[in-house]
């Protein structure tokens, strides 16, 4: 399995997904792992996953030499995202290991590691991609929405990520993504006929259950009396993600604004390496920047309501599946419900304009019985369809269905990679 970013411990969206696909998968097959890593990988994180595989190989990138790859990789033509997370150690590693003990099948956690493997001798080896998301797409969304030198360097990073979604998708055995509807673009986008499966996110139902029942007392709208509490919103995430910063930048400065000329409204921003973009944030009425919490469990348990304002989001998000997990009512636009299977008023709410959130937020604040009724149909929903022993074993699935539950079930060793 070889991934982009070192897969523990699971506290942002890829890890998440590659640390539960290889969890999974380890109890059924031998694996190996095969990974890069931008940041320091601690002892125990590092026997954390010796405890699941053969063998793990982790090639540290220091930034000087990503921003160098990156550059050289698109000088020859590439893309800046396969030249992030090159590594010539990994590569050999790889191979090494393929000459000396032949993999029966490669698993590419997204499209940034597949060049490792993408040379002859895995030429004759199945590969299973796990793309996520149409990076590609994601891209010419961000293009479109910004200006000047950024606007020319994502569609160039645009047309030539969908190259390399192209290659993959003409040499690899089966490709999948993070849901139908990324799976169905991703067929529109290649020319291939490389079988193509939406397999989505799960969510550990057990570790986010409430701690207990939350409370039901109504939040009161202004003007405030002595024993009011404030209704208390919660956003969690990575706080340097593109999309994570511009969904709360429209967020507090459109939202919040009318909400609190409404209610007495505080927001909770909770999550790793906050930006100075995010940071600001914190200077407004009403809007707490937490940033890094040991466990983030609390944050969503003390809430009346998560959040999930991003415009630019694709694929399914883990930090709505937590929130729900929870038993949290959750607002969140069109584009943060992507692959969920949820009804709209029932266990989660979507918004899209200034007005729907703002009506949205304010009829939950008022209602603390529907607050409560929406957060229990969330839970379970999650439950029934979204534990990560459900949705991973639909990877078990395909591999089944290209290589035959006897080879399948015999020892399959994979490489997984995160674009």
């Amino acid at each position: 399995m070889l991934t982009h970013r070192f897969p523990y411990p699971p506290n942002r969206g890829d890890r998440i997904r590659s640390y539960n696909l290889l969890r999974v998968l380890s109890q059924r097959f031998r694996m190996t792992l095969g990974c890069t890593a931008d940041e320091a990988v601690a002892v125990g994180e590092r026997e954390h996953l010796a405890s699941l595989c053969d063998e793990v190989f982790v090639a540290d990138l220091a930034p000087y030499r990503r921003l160098a790859s990156a550059g050289k990789s698109v000088v020859f033509g590439g893309s800046l995202t396969e030249g992030m997370f090159a590594s010539n150690a990994l590569s050999r590693q790889v191979v090494d290991w393929h000459a000396e003990r032949p993999f029966d099948a490669v698993l590419i956690f997204c499209s940034s590691m597949f060049p490792h493997v993408d040379n002859k001798a895995f030429a004759g080896t199945p590969k299973i991609v796990d793309l996520v998301d149409v990076d590609s797409l994601k891209w010419q969304q961000m293009s479109r929405e910004s200006r000047l030198l950024k606007r020319l360097v994502y569609a160039i990073e645009s047309r030539r990520v969908q190259k390399l979604e192209q290659r993959i998708a003409e040499q690899a055995t089966a490709v999948a993504l993070v849901s139908d509807s990324e799976a169905e673009l991703f067929r529109l986008r290649v020319n291939a006929k490389t079988p193509v499966f939406g397999i989505s996110n799960g969510v550990d139902t057990d570790y986010f259950r409430p701690a207990m029942p939350r409370p039901i007392s109504p939040s009161p709208r202004l003007p405030l009396s002595p024993t009011s509490r404030p209704l208390r919103l919660v956003f969690t995430g990575v706080l340097d993600y593109r999309p994570n910063v511009e969904g709360l930048l429209w967020f507090c400065r459109q939202v919040m604004p009318q909400m609190r000329g409404r209610l007495d409204v505080q927001l909770s921003i909770v999550g790793r390496r906050p930006c100075r973009q995010v940071f600001e944030l914190g200077t407004l009425p009403g809007v707490t920047v937490v940033g890094e919490v040991p466990d983030v469990r609390p944050s969503l348990h003390n809430a009346d309501i998560a959040i999930s304002p991003l415009k630019l989001a694709r694929g399914i998000q883990n930090k709505v599946l937590e929130a729900m997990a929870c038993g949290l009512p959750v607002v969140l636009t069109p584009q943060s419900a992507e692959g969920i299977d949820a009804e709209s008023g029932k266990e989660f709410w979507i918004a899209d304009s200034v007005d729907q959130w703002c009506g949205a937020l304010a009829e939950l604040a008022a209602d603390s019985n529907r607050r409560q009724s929406m957060g229990e149909a969330a839970r379970n929903l999650v439950k029934a369809e979204y534990s990560w022993s459900a949705r991973m074993a639909d990877f078990v699935s395909v591999i089944d269905s290209q290589f035959g539950p006897e080879q399948s079930a015999s020892s399959l060793t994979q490489l997984a990679g995160i674009s």
